[in-house]
């Protein structure tokens, strides 16, 4: 059975959908380009929450694979560069915040 690794990424007052599903898109191709092994496959898509008033949106980066190390190595270089690209274009989705990383 594969390992999974997993982060949320919360983009409070984060209204505009469509910047979510750039920043998809971009995470996508930084993940292209690290050239991993067959048997890893990093899985990302869109949340929308809602709790007790405050809602937006949320990215989640799900890592599978056989082992670990490697799976937290990827996790931490996705992040990296999602946070990157946040600060470097001035991305406008709403404050962020880093939910911790999970081991399941």
């Amino acid at each position: 059975m594969p390992n999974v690794g997993c982060r949320e990424i919360y983009f409070i007052e984060g209204k505009q959908s469509h910047k979510i599903d750039f920043l998809i898109d971009k995470v996508k191709e930084v993940v292209n380009e690290m050239s991993l092994p067959p048997q890893y496959d990093v899985r990302i898509y869109k949340n929308v929450y809602a709790c007790c008033g405050v809602g937006g949106n949320s990215l989640i980066v799900e890592v599978v694979g056989p082992e670990e190390k490697t799976i937290k190595a990827i996790d931490l270089r996705a992040m990296s560069k999602i946070l990157e690209f946040c600060e470097r274009e001035g991305y406008t989705a709403g404050h962020h915040t880093l939910q911790q990383y999970e081991f399941l």
